[in-house]
């Protein structure tokens, strides 16, 4: 998944890409990792220097969460509830294990997609990008 956001950023140069080891801090203070991430250029740029360290000061414009196999679904969810409420505007949960996605985009109601058989649209945060669910299936 972060190969494919990845690979898409690159061609597109849109914005900021980060993997499982980039955290954010978030304006209530939260400090958190999400598997993918990204952020426009533009508010990346605005950032101060100081504030692009480690745990940047600023949340993503985009989160995907992969469920493994040792989450809990209730703690999944909260934490996509804390990144919505940071100010995301796309999150993705990811299920492998129960070939479903979690779509949460503001202001519209969490809507589920059933079955890796598609792709998933980034929509107009990620314009131009989809992710091919079926290279998420566990093996």
């Amino acid at each position: 998944m972060s190969r494919q956001l990845g690979n898409w950023n690159h061609a597109a140069r849109l914005g900021r890409v980060g993997d499982s080891s980039t955290g954010y801090t978030l304006p209530g203070g939260a400090m958190l990792s999400p598997d993918a991430s990204w952020i426009a250029e533009a508010r990346w740029q605005a950032l101060p220097p100081a504030d692009r360290r480690r745990f940047a000061r600023i949340c993503p414009d985009f989160v995907l969460e992969l469920a493994s196999s040792s989450d809990r679904l209730p703690d999944l969810l909260t934490k996509m509830h804390d990144w919505l409420g940071a100010g995301v505007r796309l999150a993705w949960l990811v299920v492998p294990s129960t070939e479903t996605v979690h779509v949460f985009e503001p202001p519209h109601p969490p809507r589920l997609v059933q079955g890796f058989d598609q792709e998933l649209s980034g929509g107009p945060v990620l314009p131009g990008f989809a992710l091919v669910l079926k290279e998420l299936r566990p093996f």
